[in-house]
């Protein structure tokens, strides 16, 4: 029967399936097709298309209520459908399936009909009406396509052993993984796994339910004699098998060796694990499935099916495997170690900006990064007393490939200049993981913003690409606006790609403003700077998050802006290329917005050395720029925490950092370039009179 969802969505899903496509933003995208899609009967393609198999995937529970995954085979025809409701299955359990003891009159079953070298597959639920020696009949409760991933191509023959059903094989039947099984399982590329959840026998979206499951060799690790695990990768969002899992915590898994026949069955308890180190380092994983296993059969040589592998499928490319996990999650815990890069190519973006891919030079996985982030290196350069330390904005959106670092060249710049003019493929550099906490926020279905002066363009196109990849996994784009002001055409980097993704997406909306345009200049959609009157006219009223990245004097005005426009505070995340930044909307901004904002602040600090007492609050920045206010010049070089250079001791109180810095620190020392005071009251003032006392 079908149900309302509560949202007037009719719905062939039982509240598992519903909670997991509610949780995913998904769930109104699914019932816009679903209900159409999953049907109570057979259409005439699917008959046919079972009908010309030679092997039928089954899922059964015994009688402990546990899920088995099991596979019949035959000659092709051993499938036939006298009606659209009615399926006839012509075969035998194999020796040693628990199926032969689970096929029951008005069991519950599921079925899977996966063709390998087309990669074509169809599910199907129902209930045994008819079972005889040999021979059973199901009535169809439900029936649907399957998208073709993850599907290994084969081609199959089944061999003269399927007329010998009662021959037996070795059998082995334990509680736990021996070395024979676990040599199998984790050099498979294919497994099956059923679930069940069934509390309204005459509700049809409750059952048995069955699926393929494909990945690299490997895929399923084998964590002890117990415990198996293994990624979920994206798929059609009905979340049969999760849902189910959700309910009813149990799966049984079966993994057909094509080459020998062996057999695995297993089943045990099933945990769906939605987070975690291991899960963020898995390309493609959506989450991981965790199996305590209860009991394992494995029969030698008992499956009458043979096959000739003919390619892995294109979706693995977009994931990985246990091992570039174990690397990646190795680097990521020596995130602070220097790592030699090789530059593998270079790519020229505009006359100004180029583009540095780097690989790591010992072959192994890169530390995992988000959207937004920067990366730390260290260069040696002729002339210069020791290492010079940078940080460049990721511009790419995470890969397990390479790191892309897009870089301006700046007059004055000393690393700039040395990319630009001495950099070349092969040349080696260091750098640490990527780390920053200017990063899209993912709990967030709101409308995006995202806001780019010059060069801070290169954090916005790993943020842009990576929303709309997101959008295309899961079916839902959310709106994003990419709006981005540079001088002219010879400084504007990236054009190409963002028009192109432009015409590609509905959702995206792209303004490029020139300052000064020449009049050979085309790529760009207004003249002059990113203004109020613009931002008013390209964004619709909404509730928006805002991302900022550019040079201070951008910043700071954009920054005035989305106050003067009643932007919150909160919904406002930056990044400044230049020295650390505090940005507050000011006084006139406050008094113009509706309701204003209370200061923070002022937090008293002394100079000591220097005798010089100063009061902070956040319109003035960071520790360094409150010392050169008052006519102090400390030591510095990157302003952003690279390099340590402004390392200064701290006599008394503490700080909070805007980043968390790169550049190590003495016992006792803090790095003014990008910290502020932090606010303290009362007895825990420094002699009760200062928030905090600097050696300087």
């Amino acid at each position: 029967m079908v149900k309302s969802t509560g949202n007037d969505l009719a719905t062939p899903f039982h509240r598992g399936e519903l909670d997991i496509q509610e949780r995913l933003g998904v769930r109104e995208r699914v019932h816009s097709y679903a209900p159409r899609f999953i049907r109570d009967h057979m259409p005439q393609e699917h008959q046919d298309f079972f009908g010309q198999l030679p092997q039928l995937v089954v899922g059964s529970v015994d009688e402990a209520g546990r899920p088995w995954a099991s596979m019949l085979v035959g000659h092709p025809g051993f499938i036939s459908s006298p009606d659209a409701k009615t399926m006839t299955v012509t075969a035998r359990a194999l020796y040693g399936d628990p199926l032969r003891d689970n096929l029951k009159p008005e069991t519950p079953l599921g079925f899977l009909g996966i063709e390998f070298h087309t990669r074509r597959r169809n599910r199907l639920n129902g209930r045994v009406s008819a079972l005889k020696d040999g021979e059973f009949q199901v009535t169809v409760d439900q029936s649907f396509g399957n998208c073709p991933q993850y599907i290994q191509a084969r081609g199959f023959e089944v061999t003269d052993a399927v007329d010998q059903p009662d021959v037996s094989y070795p059998l082995r039947r334990d509680d736990k993984i021996g070395d024979a099984e676990r040599t199998a399982i984790t050099a498979a590329d294919t497994f099956f796994i059923a679930s069940v959840f069934s509390e309204d026998s005459t509700d049809r979206s409750h059952g048995v339910d069955v699926s393929h499951r494909g990945g690299k060799p490997g895929f399923v690790r084998v964590v002890d004699d117990t415990t198996l695990i293994f990624p979920d990768f994206s798929g059609n969002f009905h979340f049969n098998t999760l849902g189910n899992i959700a309910l009813n915590p149990k799966a049984g898994l079966m993994f057909p060796d094509f080459d020998t026949g062996t057999m695995i069955y297993l089943t045990g308890a099933a945990e769906t694990v939605w987070d975690g180190d291991e899960l963020a380092a898995f390309d493609g994983a959506e989450r991981l499935v965790r199996i305590t296993v209860e009991e394992i059969i494995r029969v030698e040589g008992s499956l009458p099916l043979r096959a000739d592998f003919r390619g892995y499928a294109l979706d693995l490319d977009r994931t990985g495997s246990w091992q570039e996990v174990a690397e990646t999650l190795e680097i990521t815990q020596n995130r602070d170690r220097w790592r030699r890069f090789t530059v593998a190519r270079i790519e020229k973006e505009s006359e100004t900006i180029s583009s540095f891919y780097l690989t790591p030079e010992d072959g192994k996985a890169l530390a995992g990064y988000k959207p937004g982030q920067f990366l730390p290196i260290s260069l040696d350069i002729s002339g210069e007393d020791g290492p010079v330390r940078r940080t460049y904005t990721v511009s790419e959106t995470p890969n397990r490939d390479f790191y892309r670092l897009s870089i301006k060249r700046e007059d004055e710049g000393l690393v700039s200049s040395f990319f630009h003019d001495r950099m070349m493929t092969g040349s080696v550099l260091e750098a640490m993981a990527p780390r920053g906490k200017f990063t899209l926020d993912e709990d967030s279905a709101r409308p995006v913003v995202l806001l780019s002066g010059g060069v801070g363009i290169t954090p916005m196109i790993a943020m842009l690409d990576h929303l709309l990849l997101e959008g295309m996994r899961t079916g839902t784009q959310r709106p994003v606006y990419f709006i981005h002001g540079t001088q002219d055409g010879r400084e504007h980097a990236f054009g190409p790609h963002v028009r192109k993704l432009a015409g590609q997406i509905d959702s995206l909306s792209v303004h490029i403003r020139y300052a000064a345009p020449r009049e050979e200049d085309e790529d760009y959609d207004s003249a002059g700077f990113i203004d109020r009157e613009l931002l008013r006219s390209l964004l619709p009223l909404d509730d928006y998050d805002f991302y900022l990245c550019g040079p201070p004097p951008f910043m700071t005005a954009t920054y005035e802006n989305l106050a003067l426009l009643g932007v919150d505070e909160g919904r406002v995340h930056y990044e400044s290329f230049g020295p650390a930044m505090v940005l507050k909307p000011s006084e006139k901004a406050r008094d113009e917005k509706a309701e204003a904002q209370p200061a923070a602040g002022p937090i008293h600090v002394c100079f000591s050395k220097s005798g010089i007492e100063s009061e902070w609050y956040p319109a003035k920045g960071t520790l360094l720029e409150l010392a050169e206010a008052e006519g102090l010049t400390p030591d510095f070089s990157c302003r952003n925490g690279s390099c340590g250079t402004c390392a200064t001791k701290v006599k008394c109180g503490d700080v909070e950092y805007l980043e968390e810095p790169m550049a190590a620190r003495g016992e006792g020392e803090v790095l003014i370039c990008c910290s502020t005071p932090k606010s303290v009251q009362g007895d825990d003032t420094c002699g009760k009179e200062f928030g905090l006392i600097l050696d300087l």
